[in-house]
């Protein structure tokens, strides 16, 4: 509830970029075989929660928002109950899109 007047300005329906601490993850994996690449990768050519600092980041919807309790409400995102949310950042297209790539 302390972090309630920092939600001010957000609205349902708009996207957010959620940073947060996969604190179950093993942090010991630098090269790991998921079964849907076909050989090893290094573990920062993945997305898996299995990292040396495992910082984890989604982009979801705003779906509901209830200031006076600091609750909001997301579409989904990949991770347990109780995960610890780091930050909240609006997410804006001209910023957090990556640029068209090259023609030809």
């Amino acid at each position: 509830p302390r972090f309630a007047p920092a939600l001010t300005g957000l609205a349902p329906g708009q996207p957010l970029l959620l940073l947060y601490w996969m604190h179950g993850a093993r942090r010991d994996l630098l090269l790991q075989a998921p079964k849907h690449v076909d050989a090893p990768r290094g573990t920062f050519a993945l997305r898996s929660p299995n990292r040396p600092n495992p910082v984890a980041a989604a982009c979801v919807t705003l779906t509901g928002l209830d200031p006076e309790r600091a609750v909001l409400e997301i579409d989904a995102i990949d991770c347990f109950d109780g995960t610890p949310l780091v930050d909240i950042k609006p997410w804006i297209r001209t910023v957090d899109s990556p640029p068209a790539p090259p023609v030809g």
